[in-house]
């Protein structure tokens, strides 16, 4: 059988227009991300959100979700700030990329305060579906898993610093953001 050129364009082009064209990430959408390291133990896993902090394949969250166990994280941005879903209060994100803080990203709950050094509202999520942290000349920071972490698996980190917090291992990463069709509001863990 023979293809012409003009038959596999035609072809393409339906494939395309067969596909969502609303799968892009907008302010106020609610996604899940997704991790992508290829040939890592935790390649295409899901965020999750601990006591303050963002995990990757460390056990169980424990978050109040209902009656159905919800073992990853649910987020929203909202003008550059990224937000976890969940109904009042608000929880919400911070990076400290001071000395101290060394990339640590957090989040607060309701009027709790972040640290001195905290930055808020430069998330986004790129031309590429990935989600980022933009520094002030607008670059794009990707993220880092490091061991050893809450509960087992990873703490997530901004990409730059070796060793955040005298972290054992880390590696870079790809955080695809993936939007929820049917997403659930939780409150997840704060420090005990």
């Amino acid at each position: 059988m023979k293809f012409t050129t003009a038959a596999i364009a035609a072809t393409a082009a339906s494939l395309v227009t067969a596909l969502p064209t609303d799968s892009k990430i907008k302010d106020g959408d609610v996604f899940t991300i997704q991790t992508i390291r290829s040939g890592s133990d935790f390649q295409y896993s899901t965020f999750q959100a601990v006591q303050n902090s963002l995990v990757i394949n460390a056990g169980q969250q424990n978050a109040s979700c209902g009656p159905e166990p919800h073992n990853y994280a649910s987020f929203q941005l909202s003008n550059g700030s990224l937000y976890l879903y969940t109904a009042n209060p608000p929880q919400q994100f911070f990076v400290d990329r001071s000395g101290m803080g060394q990339g640590v990203i957090q989040y607060t709950t309701g009027a709790q305060p972040m640290v001195k050094n905290g930055e808020r509202t430069t998330f986004a999520i790129n031309d590429d579906g990935n989600l980022v942290f933009r520094d002030q000349t607008g670059e794009d920071i990707d993220f880092q898993a490091c061991q050893p972490s809450l509960g087992g698996g990873y703490s997530v980190w901004l990409g730059g610093v070796t060793r955040p917090a005298g972290a054992d291992e880390c590696y870079g990463f790809i955080a695809r953001a993936i939007k929820e069709e049917n997403p659930t509001k939780c409150l997840y863990t704060q420090y005990p």
